[in-house]
Formats: structure tokens, C-alpha cells, sequence
């Protein structure tokens, strides 16, 4: 139940309002004087908890010596939190368009540390809706798998390009099979994803708190970063002795695509 306790929190009830709940849950109707044994909340205070989420509407009470106390079922409790969590997400919006920030200020989002380059990676990946191109390692492509299986499942085309060993595939993968362990010896991860040809993140893929990446929907910097993959989806099609020029043009969406005879010894 910890979990759910935490969880519980994020949506605005405190500790001890979240652990009464709880105990509803397990056991209804209860007294106040159950509640407090069941969650460990002090019986000075269990009644003040109780009449907060009396007001919530997160509990209702009946009867009277004693007074039982029944949960909210957890269906609606869900339905509840999801209405006032949009009502939230409607005021933000009126509030931020009152700002009327201008977007096109902003040519570059920097993301600070692993776990906000890894959510953004996510969103990108939500929001596509024709290709996806990507060249990361197996440890960042795992992390979101489950995303590019449901892009995938849109038909949305999916390019990956890895120097490590690929445990999952999806898509069309160009990999030079490295061992991950052994190439993180040498050389520090990074990531570089291009959506849509519209939105780009690029940066350190090292799962520190202080690694730093970029997101933008610059043009320029999509251009560089597309021209970057391709080139390395080339040059491993050269060395690794594979034609590329199908990816190469898929990505492009351009036929008769044959940049790897550039790269061809005389």
C-alpha cells in the first residue's frame, strides 16, 4: 500500500489523510477510533482527518455513537482526482495564455539529467506520427520500448541506429552489435532523436543527474542532426558491408538515394 499511499500524496492528500483513506478501504464502515488503530494516526488527530476528507468528498460519515465512516469507492475516487486534475490542467492553460509567452523566443529547452531526457524521449515518441529516427544505446532504447511499440503500432516509421547490441528490435535497425559494458569504457552514451523531421533532442545519455541534452524544433538543427544519422547509418552500411541506401532513403524520403558509393575505395 505504499505505493498507493505515495501516489495517494501526489494528488494533493497528506500522509495521514491518505493512510485513513486507505484503511477505509481494507475495512468500512469504521469508527474514528478503528481508523486511528488501522493507520497508525494519533487518535488527537484522526477526527480532523476525517472531516477533511469529509469536505474532500473523499469519505462520507453515518450514524451517529458511534459515528462510522465509509470510503468514496476507488472508481470514483479515480473519476474525482481525473476531473479536478483537468480542471487544474484547464486553469493552467488560461493562466499561462494571459503570460502569452512567445514560443518562438525559445529555440532551445535544455533538459537537466538523465530521467528528463529519458521523459521527453517518451513525449517525442507519444507525439509522433509519421518517423521516427534514433540513435541511442540498448540501455536508452529499453528505457522506452514500450513507447516505440506503440508508435510501431501506429505505423509510424521507425529508424534505429546503435553501436551496442540491440535486445529488443523495432523497426528498421542498423547496429554495430558492441557490448555495452565494454563500449562504456571507452566512449560516454548519448542520444540523438529526430520526430516527425520537426522535433529534436539531442545530448548525454549517461544516467547522472548532472548530464544535459537539448530539445528544439529549430529546422536548422533537425537538418544537422538528420544529416548526422544518415551519415553514421552510411558509414556503418560501408564498413559493416550491408546497403543502406533503402534506410538511408526512407528517411530522406527520396529514392535513388546512394550516398555510400561516396565512401566506396577507388
Amino acid at each position: 500500500m505504499n505505493n498507493l499511499q505515495s501516489l495517494l500524496k501526489e494528488f494533493g492528500l497528506t500522509s495521514n489523510a491518505a493512510k485513513a483513506y486507505i484503511a477505509l478501504l481494507r475495512k468500512n464502515p469504521s469508527t474514528g477510533y478503528e481508523i486511528s488503530g488501522q493507520a497508525d494516526i494519533p487518535r488527537s488527530a484522526i477526527y480532523n482527518v476525517l472531516a477533511k476528507l469529509v469536505n474532500m468528498g473523499l469519505v462520507s460519515s453515518v450514524g451517529k455513537d458511534p459515528r462510522r465512516y465509509i470510503p468514496l469507492p476507488a472508481s470514483s475516487l479515480i473519476d474525482l482526482l481525473h476531473k479536478k486534475h483537468n480542471k487544474r490542467m484547464d486553469d493552467l492553460k488560461d493562466a499561462i495564455a494571459e503570460v502569452d509567452p512567445n514560443d518562438e523566443a525559445f529555440d532551445f529547452w535544455h533538459l537537466h539529467g538523465y530521467g528528463n531526457m529519458i521523459e521527453k524521449a517518451k513525449e517525442m515518441i507519444d507525439l509522433s506520427n509519421e518517423q521516427i529516427v534514433l540513435s541511442a544505446w540498448n540501455r536508452e532504447i529499453e528505457e522506452i520500448n514500450d513507447e516505440l511499440k506503440k508508435a510501431s503500432s501506429r505505423h509510424v516509421h521507425i529508424t534505429l541506429f546503435s553501436f551496442t547490441k540491440i535486445s529488443k528490435k523495432i523497426g528498421e535497425l542498423v547496429s554495430y552489435d558492441i557490448d555495452e559494458n565494454k563500449l562504456r569504457k571507452v566512449w560516454k552514451p548519448k542520444m540523438i532523436l529526430v520526430v516527425d523531421k520537426k522535433y529534436t533532442m539531442m545530448g548525454s545519455a549517461r544516467k547522472h543527474d548532472d548530464s544535459r541534452s537539448i530539445f528544439t524544433e529549430n529546422q536548422a538543427i533537425t537538418e544537422i542532426a538528420t544529416d548526422h544519422l544518415i551519415l553514421d547509418i552510411t558509414l556503418a552500411g560501408n564498413r559493416l558491408g550491408f546497403d543502406s541506401t533503402k534506410i538511408v532513403s526512407s528517411i530522406l524520403d527520396e529514392s535513388d538515394v546512394k550516398l555510400e558509393s561516396l565512401f566506396d575505395s577507388k
